[in-house]
């Protein structure tokens, strides 16, 4: 009978402590995402009519980034302004067409709180006439969207165009992570 209980004792000890590992596991940290954002542009260089204006372009941007814990990150973004405009370069004042410019900038992340980011990078502005180096300074709060691994983000930067122009751009988004 001591045997009996000895076992007993043993194989309830096992499942209760077996038990405790079947609790659902929550699926952890998601070093990966992807966005897309709806974008405006404000170039300041702009010329419209002969004259120099800040002109605002529609521009789309998606990127990819990842997380290498909860406060940094590094990513690659890609901008596209999906319209045609002539600038003023900075440089030596000639205007020149740029034709739906694309940037592709590797940029660097740190949260500052759990929804807001501060960013730095630089990288390339690419156009059938001619390409510039850009850099950039932003900042991008997401709302999370937990169950859904989902992110909807709201994001400003300002591009430095060395030689031609200085954009703002504004844009809403959202991104998945995974």
């Amino acid at each position: 009978m001591k045997t009996l209980n000895s076992l007993l004792l043993t194989i309830a000890l096992f499942f209760s402590l077996n038990s405790f590992g079947q609790e659902e596991e929550s699926e952890g940290f998601k070093h990966h995402s992807i966005s897309v954002l709806l974008s405006h542009s404000v170039v300041f260089e702009g010329v419209e009519n002969g004259s120099k204006k800040a002109i605002s372009l529609p521009s789309w941007a998606l990127n990819y980034n990842y997380s290498f814990n909860e406060k940094w990150a590094i990513g690659l973004h890609n901008d596209i302004i999906i319209e045609n405009f002539n600038i003023e370069k900075t440089k030596d004042s000639e205007v020149i067409e740029r034709s739906t410019p694309i940037a592709s900038l590797l940029v660097g992340t740190y949260k500052i709180t759990k929804g807001m980011g501060i960013e730095l990078g630089g990288g390339m502005e690419f156009e059938k006439n001619e390409n510039f180096v850009l850099a950039r300074i932003g900042a991008e709060y997401g709302i999370e969207i937990p169950k859904l691994n989902l992110e909807v983000l709201i994001g400003f930067d300002y591009d430095i165009i060395f030689d031609a122009y200085n954009s703002i751009n504004l844009g809403v988004g959202i991104a998945k992570r995974f």
